[in-house]
């Protein structure tokens, strides 16, 4: 079987046109008409190596510890892709632009016969010219890089002239072009990865241009994470930064065209597998974002943000629990020969990938894997219900657990930073209150649900709704 996995970076699921007709995406429109949508998928480890982990071995990163913490894999760890690539003798090829990945010391390629990176994003020191200014030319406060990230990624960006000089648009060339290379053969996984729209959002013009034309003021791409009015970030600032998101999310849905057309070009559109996803959100003022911009799980007390000049010390943080803006994903599977679309309300997360993959390669499923395959479900099988998603992140010893679904989102902290958190979506969509006090029996639910889902950081510790 052809299968191609896309990863786009911090893409939210309410920037595809399917969900949100403001956002022009008509490529990625066109894949979900011949795919599986699946409108419940949530973030399982965050942010983004966290995320990769979830992926690429479909369980936590030990015994009753579900979620995955920045790390590499390890040597007694297996990647789904090592299995294709050494159990079934598949081609498996990653083609990337993201820096966490390879070019920072992690090893997440491990298992691909073949990886390809497009280098440079997010101020990866590559290349130097002594011609190119490097300057910050905004306080700070509102930027959330060290001015020696700010000035590669103004080297980096320098010599841009087209689309292709841009990182999503490049990476899905190099893509295109590996196809029509490798186009006749009966099996292949290519990987293929960008960190747009990550930011910093600095697509070509004219992407902003279609949705905030004329704009004169200060243009902020790649703020700390906070309240942005507290970073002193006005409204009409902010729309410009939405703008400029949105750019990136119609470049990236453009790359993902041109891969589309070069399948339909290779006549081997209908026989391969595509998978489209992304590892979280981003907050962006817009709504439910709570005043928000990145994606903060912590912020400075008295800055009312963190992340500040790429500094990451926290000398009073207070803990914030993650809403739906960086907490759904896009998810669209279209399986061979598919085509039509299929709407699926059932729960998935980053766990499934893997076992999924495998079962589609005709593979077993390894005994370790927590997550389940959604073949059966894109098959119509009737399946045990999930009434819950589970999110969780670490930063040193603090851990932040989540449970969530369409009504609810629980938040807590097993050590006790912060009191629990509880957010009623159906009748608070902006996700500004804590509803916690008025509803214990919701929350005792739910803290036991998430307590067994990932037992190892709640030991010892006691339901505090009971």
């Amino acid at each position: 079987m052809k299968m191609i996995f896309i990863m786009s970076d911090s893409y939210r699921r309410d920037h595809l046109g399917i969900y949100n007709r403001a956002v022009h995406t008509p490529n990625l429109a066109r894949l979900a008409g011949t795919s599986c949508v699946f409108d419940q998928a949530y973030v399982g480890s965050f942010p983004t190596g966290p995320n990769r982990r979830d992926v690429m071995l479909g369980a936590g990163q030990a015994p009753g510890c579900a979620f995955n913490s920045w790390k590499n894999l390890e040597a007694n760890e297996t990647p789904f892709a090592h299995r294709l690539t050494y159990e079934a003798g598949i081609c498996t090829q990653m083609i990337t632009d993201v820096a966490n990945q390879v070019t920072r010391g992690a090893n997440l390629m491990k298992g691909f016969q073949y990886y390809l990176v497009n280098r440079g994003q997010e101020g990866d020191g590559y290349w130097c010219a002594q011609d190119v200014e490097v300057a910050c030319r905004l306080s700070n406060e509102i930027v959330r890089y060290s001015a020696g990230t700010y000035g590669n990624i103004q080297l980096n960006r320098a010599h841009r002239r087209i689309e292709d000089d841009y990182f999503a648009p490049k990476t899905f060339r190099l893509a295109s072009e590996w196809l029509e290379q490798n186009w006749k053969r009966k099996d292949f996984l290519l990987w293929v990865e960008t960190f747009d729209p990550h930011e910093p959002w600095d697509p070509p013009q004219y992407y902003i241009d279609r949705y905030d034309p004329g704009y004169t003021g200060r243009v902020i791409e790649f703020p700390p994470y906070g309240y942005y009015r507290k970073l002193g970030i006005t409204d009409r600032e902010v729309r410009h930064l939405q703008a400029r998101y949105a750019g990136e999310c119609t470049m990236v849905d453009y790359a993902v065209g041109r891969l589309l057309a070069t399948l339909e070009k290779l006549s081997i559109f209908d026989d391969t597998a595509i998978i489209f996803t992304s590892d979280h959100g981003i907050n962006a003022g817009l709504p439910g974002d709570a005043g928000l911009v990145g994606k903060p799980w912590v912020i400075e007390k008295d800055k009312q943000a963190w992340l500040v000049g790429g500094s990451f010390e926290l000398k009073n943080p207070q803990w914030l629990p993650m809403r739906t803006g960086t907490m759904r994903l896009p998810l669209l599977i279209k399986l061979p020969r598919q085509t039509r679309a299929k709407r699926i309300n059932r729960i998935a997360q980053p766990w499934d990938m893997a076992r999924t993959i495998l079962e589609m390669f005709g593979l077993k499923i390894q005994a370790e894997m927590q997550g389940e395959s959604l073949l059966p479900v894109m098959r119509g099988q009737r399946v045990k219900p999930r009434p819950l998603a589970f999110n969780g992140h670490y930063l040193g010893k603090t851990h932040l657990a989540q449970a969530m679904n369409a009504d609810w989102i629980y938040s807590c902290w097993p050590t006790g930073e912060e009191q629990p958190w509880l957010l009623d979506l159906r009748h608070d969509p902006a996700q500004l209150h804590n509803v916690a006090s008025k509803h214990p029996e919701i929350c005792r639910r739910l803290h036991d649900a998430v307590a067994r889902f990932d037992p190892q950081p709640f030991q010892g510790v006691n339901n505090p709704w009971r």
